[in-house]
């Protein structure tokens, strides 16, 4: 008997389906264009027998949840760019809800209950997966236009009204209302954008009010609109001002500039050598700023690290005397070099007259407190464009410090004949294996030793290196030494 009932269902569907190929075709509540499908004949009785048995069911009844359909092409995910309706609106069946766009195409969802809406789930702008539940819609007690639920019988008399056939008089009933929100293609929004037209200030004339194309062309310009950026451009603007682009030839006529030429000129004739070291500069940081204070207030100065390092080049060139040089005359026969007895050490100064570049007499009998002293003399002299000859002549050795206005790695060049010279670069902080093999940060300086090598080789300039490098990573060892 049960079978007998089930082949006489089927037999109903059939009928109903060969008579719903005469009638229009169904519209999917997801899309706005009709759907046909060609392949079952069946099928739309079928779904119109699911959807009418889905609406009258009591399941149908209270907060329904409307989930994003499976669009096909592959595709998972769309971005939602626009809602039509917010909590608290009233839809009907067919009401556009929202507008979701994904990398192949953008389409407009509609609703397919009628109620109120409760929630919104989502953001315009957010991603949306498929099958998750974009908005809850709670309908009324019943489906106004819902009719009884139909009994299978065993003849095609008794089969269900057709209706398919109600889905396109729908669509057809609300042609002459308008919609929800704004309805448009992806193609006419960014054309109002780019014409500056509000899509809600255009009646649109397409179906449901939908804006066309020749709306947008028939739209009167945006006046309003043309008004602001030109505000916006009457704002003052910042413009930098114009630097001259000029070719300016500067004669150098001063007696500084004039004596770097020929000064530099000669130590290029010289053959030259250059070593480079890293010196830790962390003891005697910390040694440094110990005395800053204590300095200060008993001696009346500050001590400065220029100081320290003039006194550890002294305690170096005791140990190595024949980097306390000058070479002799080029002409001379025999070749021959002076090795000075006095360490005259000559620093380079920035002054606003130009680079000048004055020594301290005998730093070799002086303590670091005199040494300082003397560098606050000469800098404040040679600022002043007050030094004398005595401060200018007589250097043996000179010490360029210039980290201290910004460069890692200078390369000095040998300066009014002397046999080294050596350029100190930025003191940085980096890490460094302690003698446990632990990666500890330490305060590291570059120096580069400029030696002449026509009387110096490389092993003694090293040794020179190594020695000042010993004294300035351990300052404590200087009491041994020091009278």
């Amino acid at each position: 008997m049960t079978a007998q009932r089930a082949l006489l269902a089927v037999r109903s569907v059939r009928s109903a389906g060969v008579r719903a190929r005469a009638v229009a075709p169904r519209v999917l509540p997801w899309t706005r264009a009709p759907v046909v499908k060609r392949d079952v004949l069946w099928q739309p009785a079928l779904a119109a027998l699911q959807s009418r048995a889905l609406r009258t069911s009591p399941a149908a009844l209270g907060v329904q949840q409307f989930k994003l359909a499976d669009i096909g092409e592959g595709i998972a995910e769309v971005q939602l760019t626009e809602w039509f309706v917010k909590e608290g609106d009233m839809v009907k069946e067919m009401d556009n809800l929202c507008s979701v766009e994904s990398d192949k195409a953008s389409v407009e969802l509609t609703s397919p209950y009628t109620g109120k809406v409760v929630k919104v789930h989502y953001g315009v702008g957010d991603t949306v997966k498929v099958g998750s539940t974009l908005v809850e819609v709670e309908t009324a007690g019943a489906p106004a236009a819902a009719p009884s639920a139909p009994t299978p019988a065993p003849t095609p008399a008794a089969a269900p009204a057709p209706t398919p056939a109600a889905a396109p008089a729908a669509v057809s009933a609300g042609a002459g209302t308008k919609a929800p929100g704004v309805l448009a293609t992806p193609k006419v929004r960014n054309l109002a954008k780019q014409m500056g037209i509000d899509l809600n200030t255009v009646k649109g004339s397409g179906a449901m009010g939908r804006v066309l194309e020749e709306d947008l062309k028939a739209a009167p310009a945006p006046a309003a609109k043309a008004a602001a950026p030109a505000a916006k451009a009457a704002a003052p603007v910042f413009r930098p001002p114009v630097r001259s682009r000029e070719d300016v030839m500067v004669e150098i006529t001063d007696n500084v500039g004039k004596g770097m030429v020929k000064s530099m000129k000669a130590a290029l004739e010289v053959p030259f050598m250059a070593l480079g070291e890293e010196i830790d500069m962390t003891e005697i940081l910390a040694l440094q700023k110990s005395l800053k204070d204590y300095a200060l207030k008993k001696y009346g100065t500050k001590v400065t690290v220029t100081s320290f390092m003039l006194k550890a080049m002294s305690l170096a060139l005791y140990d190595n005397p024949k980097i306390n040089s000058k070479f002799g005359p080029a002409d001379a026969n025999p070749p021959n070099y002076t090795q000075y007895g006095s360490h005259n050490i000559s620093i380079a100064v920035d002054t606003p007259h130009g680079l000048m570049v004055p020594n301290i007499k005998d730093v070799g009998n002086l303590n670091v407190l005199e040494i300082q002293q003397e560098v606050m003399r000469i800098a404040g002299d040679a600022n002043a464009g007050k030094l004398g000859l005595k401060d200018i002549q007589g250097g043996t050795i000179t010490l360029s410090n210039i980290g201290v206005i910004g460069t890692k790695d200078p390369r000095p060049i040998l300066f009014d004949g002397q046999a080294v010279i050596g350029a100190t670069g930025r003191t940085m902080t980096l890490p460094r294996y302690n003698s446990k093999m632990e990666l500890v940060p330490r305060q590291i300086m570059n120096i580069r030793w400029v030696g002449d090598h026509r009387h110096l080789d490389g092993a003694g300039l090293a040794r020179f290196s190594n020695s000042f490098k010993q004294y300035m990573e351990n300052p404590g060892e200087w009491c041994l030494t020091m009278r």
